[in-house]
């Protein structure tokens, strides 16, 4: 954990191998689509091994949501397969693929007055049902909700209820202190409504799962936090296809990021401590209308 003030994490390097096991997650040419003709992922195939650290990128409407629901099994694709450990997510046993896949939605809800407790506690279905107490009380102590633990769900803010789901996950894939290796986390947008402090703090704790052999994919829009935390990095395009994966240091460049998103980038500072920024309009030779390349060392 770090406090208000501190400096950012230091994660593994981007370049770090990844570690090695079976339990990766592989897509292989899915497309998917609410409507029949309007495809919303087209022939998307990437691997995440257990040990990265993957953010998926793309301008609104791309269809990272739409990937990581494909990805978890919630959604079936309308082509190609999503396997795990070789076992296609889809028809595999649902007990098992609770205990090693858990998915946060972008927007953690629950239909009834549930406290946190025992929203936590859905986690952990497929868990064995011994020491849950401790067990909850642990994941909630993990994401700085230990104190809220008897308040009701929908009464949380919204970067609560965002904490409370990734304990919620914790509790499903968490077997003790730390994760079974080989698990996998997928995360929509996990951090989009939490303070700096609680986003890197938050960050950290995914960080931490991959270091103990978990793949973990988040959505993120922040490309900032983006550079900091992700070894690997999938594009998204508006047609729903993959436009680049790779390290993150192959692909956080602002001529990558201003064909992705149409919009001229500028790398401010230098080394660790350098972030993207798009361009106003009107600034720079290109300014908003194209994918120009501006370096500073401000």
């Amino acid at each position: 954990m770090i406090a208000v003030g501190e400096v950012a994490p230091a994660f593994p390097p981007a370049w770090a191998d990844p570690l090695p096991s079976r339990m990766t997650l592989r897509a292989q040419q899915v497309s998917a689509w609410y409507e029949p003709g309007r495809p919303v992922l087209r022939e998307v195939s990437a691997s995440f091994e257990p040990g990265t650290r993957t953010a998926v990128l793309g301008p609104n409407g791309a269809g990272k949501s739409t990937l990581l629901r494909v990805l978890a099994g919630v959604m079936a694709p309308q082509q190609g397969r999503v396997t795990l450990d070789g076992a296609d997510v889809g028809g595999t046993d649902r007990r098992w693929l609770a205990s090693t896949l858990a998915y946060i939605a972008q927007f953690p809800e629950v239909a009834f007055a549930f406290t946190l407790r025992e929203v936590v506690a859905f986690g952990m279905y497929a868990a064995a049902r011994g020491a849950a107490d401790e067990r909850i009380a642990r994941c909630l102590e993990r994401v700085g909700l230990a104190d809220r633990a008897e308040d009701i769900f929908a009464t949380l803010s919204a970067g609560q209820r965002q904490r409370a789901a990734l304990a919620r996950a914790l509790a499903q894939i968490d077997a003790a202190d730390s994760p079974c290796p080989g698990c996998v986390l997928l995360a929509d947008e996990p951090v989009s409504a939490m303070d700096p402090a609680h986003a890197l703090r938050t960050l950290d704790l995914l960080g931490s799962l991959a270091a103990a052999g978990s793949a973990v994919v988040c959505v993120l829009h922040d490309l900032t936090l983006a550079r900091r935390w992700a070894s690997h990095v999938l594009l998204l395009r508006e047609c729903g296809r993959v436009g680049m994966h790779a390290r993150a240091d192959e692909v956080l460049r602002p001529d990558v990021l201003g064909d992705l998103y149409g919009v001229a980038f500028e790398e401010v500072g230098t080394g660790a401590n350098a972030v993207l920024t798009p361009c106003w309009p009107g600034a720079g030779r290109d300014g908003w209308g194209g994918p120009g390349v501006h370096s500073s060392s401000r």
